[in-house]
């Protein structure tokens, strides 16, 4: 299994840069032109908006199974800083995918539980929400088809 949601982030990320530019440039016009309520809507608008791009956390994802591990590779599309994180076990050590919904469903989080020699460890989260939704359920499905049917928790 490979899953890798490269072309959809970039076209995420090209459309809102886009978007964003465009937002900006409106708002330097109706600065000069002194339509400064307008302005001030406009202004709050955007900052509504980066605000929920930044919470939902949008992220690049590499999902792929090769030689029995689990190897998930992520990083924050929207970020400063684009260091790829790295997850990676085997795939009999995983017992748990649990799924997280905020913000009515939007964002998604997908936490890793697997089988350590002292119990149990939960992975920290990684976020879906730039996965479109057929495939963030389909994503979700082949993953929790991982997780051994006859061990216990």
């Amino acid at each position: 299994m490979v899953f890798s949601n490269k072309e959809g982030v970039s076209k995420l990320r090209r459309t809102l840069l886009f978007i964003g530019l465009c937002w900006l440039i409106a708002l330097v016009v109706l600065l000069f032109m002194e339509l400064f309520t307008v302005l001030a809507i406009l202004a709050g608008l955007f900052l509504v908006i980066a605000s929920l791009i930044a919470l939902l956390n949008f992220q690049y994802i590499r999902i792929m199974v090769e030689n029995k591990k689990l190897i998930v590779r992520y990083y924050s599309v929207f970020s400063v800083e684009r260091m790829f994180q790295t997850i990676e076990f085997p795939v009999d050590q995983l017992r748990n995918v649990e799924v997280y919904k905020h913000f009515l469903g939007l964002k998604w989080d997908v936490r890793f539980t697997i089988r350590v020699k002292k119990g149990m460890a939960d992975y920290p989260p990684v976020s879906f929400s730039a996965i479109p939704f057929k495939e963030r359920a389909r994503l979700v499905m082949e993953l929790k088809k991982l997780v051994p049917q006859n061990v216990n928790l």
